[in-house]
């Protein structure tokens, strides 16, 4: 798929934003705090990835290069948000699953709510690492990568960024 993408098939590059698109889609949404706004960040970045698909030079993975292209439509975006308020955590639609009863669901509705508050409080750099490491489920190497920062730094950030959310989430500043 991956080949004929490069050589401009598109019914195949097709097939790849279908394989990823969920991922991407989930990804944007936590970073953007909002599902319509990660929807439109992931198209964006999807058409500027069919558009530079020839500058992949095929030493990684697919999503993880991928993935960089989306990390800065979502980071373009933010900065643009800045003059404007800060979207509202309301428009997240979690998954819920339908088989447990009102009072469950609404128990993890908060829960979920109370993380993504925390998460959008974060720094940029640990709601960064946090996102690729525990959304993406990218490696410490992939993320390395993508950042280009070592991988010794991609390992104490996490580890900054676990305790930062830790402490709002302990604390209930979330």
């Amino acid at each position: 798929m991956l080949h004929r993408s490069r050589h401009g098939d598109a019914d195949a590059f097709g097939a790849l934003v279908r394989q990823h698109a969920g991922r991407a889609i989930g990804t944007a949404s936590l970073m953007l705090g909002s599902y319509d706004d990660g929807l439109d960040a992931s198209q964006e970045a999807f058409a500027r990835a069919w558009r530079r698909i020839d500058s992949f030079r095929g030493t990684g993975s697919f999503y993880a290069w991928f993935a960089a292209i989306l990390r800065n439509v979502c980071i373009d975006r933010i900065r643009r948000r800045k003059r404007r308020t800060h979207a509202s955590l309301d428009e997240v639609h979690p998954i819920a699953d339908h088989a447990d009863g009102p009072a469950a669901l609404a128990d993890r509705s908060e829960q979920a709510e109370r993380l993504w508050r925390a998460i959008c409080e974060l720094s940029p750099p640990h709601r960064d690492i946090i996102v690729l490491s525990h959304f993406q489920e990218l490696s410490y190497r992939q993320i390395a990568e993508l950042l280009e920062i070592p991988i010794g730094t991609v390992m104490s950030r996490l580890h900054a960024a676990r305790k930062a959310l830790r402490d709002k989430l302990a604390g209930g500043q979330a």
